[in-house]
């Protein structure tokens, strides 16, 4: 029988990955001691078990990252069957090459880290760069929550869209939720200086005059991108403009500033929890879950 198994911080998650998928769950004892080093330990047996780790890994990346090594761990080293490690949100995956020469592939050694310690597969939703998510001895996961998002928006907005990604890199996801609501989809071109960071955009021929336009993108952090690329519809006639991402962090109160650039409503996922949680992916990470451990 399998086990979900997460962190006090992410028990309620965890019960509801469990009862989706019919199974135990219970937390780990997590505390970290005055000196700031993390303390973990597994409460039952799980010898013989096939055992989920669900891991947030946003916010505090790197001490949510260092406890999950910790954890995965010791269930090896207590001999679990298989460990199947669930991160709804795979922090570290935006740098997935090396842009320019001497920097660190961050995926690359995130998945090195979870694969060497002993996790078995590794699943997360809406990877930056599916291509990149790789591993080379653990089973890696890419759950995609289009359908989810077309579902939402067809209720909630309708199908009339033109499904737009901010730039090249997320077209696929601007061509997947199109198909998936029978739209037209189409990006624009976005230009980021590796060194400032910053970002100038260019509108595609694209007509959006009167007509409901709907961005996608996998992360807004700052929303910057978003903003950018709603005023540029906005100046080519947009009737509407709605925002849908997987993964919202919502930095320095992104969300607020994006509602103030004239986006109607802002749709995301529960991969991390915020008030525009609209869309959970839950049953569909449960979906793929069992499918591993089949």
């Amino acid at each position: 029988m399998s086990l979900v198994v997460t962190f006090p911080d992410s028990s309620e998650r965890g019960r509801r990955l469990a009862n989706i998928m019919g199974v135990e769950s219970i937390c780990v004892e997590y505390k970290i001691f005055p000196d700031g080093e993390d303390y973990v330990r597994v409460p039952i047996n799980v010898e013989g078990r096939d055992v989920v780790v669900l891991s947030d890994l946003y916010p505090d990346q790197d001490r949510k990252i260092f406890r999950t090594l910790l954890l995965i761990d010791a269930l090896r080293d207590l001999h679990s069957r298989r460990i199947v490690l669930v991160c709804p949100y795979l922090a570290y995956s935006r740098q997935d090459r090396r842009f320019r020469d001497g920097e660190a592939i961050s995926l690359r050694t995130l998945i090195k880290l979870f694969e060497d310690i002993g996790a078995d597969s590794v699943l997360t939703v809406d990877v930056h760069k599916p291509q990149a998510f790789t591993c080379s001895r653990a089973r890696c996961v890419n759950v995609e929550p289009f359908a989810r998002y077309a579902e939402y928006v067809r209720e909630n907005i309708g199908s009339d869209v033109i499904v737009l990604s901010p730039d090249l890199g997320s077209l696929w996801r601007a061509e997947r939720l199109a198909k998936e609501l029978g739209t037209q989809y189409d990006y624009f071109e976005k230009y980021r200086d590796r060194v400032t960071g910053q970002i100038t955009m260019r509108p595609r021929e694209v007509d959006v005059r009167d007509r409901r336009v709907l961005i996608v993108d996998d992360i807004i952090a700052t929303g910057g991108t978003i903003r950018e690329a709603t005023r540029i519809v906005k100046s080519m006639g947009a009737r509407e403009v709605h925002v849908i991402a997987t993964h919202c962090q919502f930095l320095n109160e992104a969300d607020r500033k994006i509602l103030e650039a004239g986006v109607d409503t802002i749709i995301c996922s529960d991969t991390i929890e915020t008030g525009h949680s609209k869309v959970t992916v839950f049953d569909l990470i449960a979906e793929e879950v069992r499918r591993i451990l089949s």
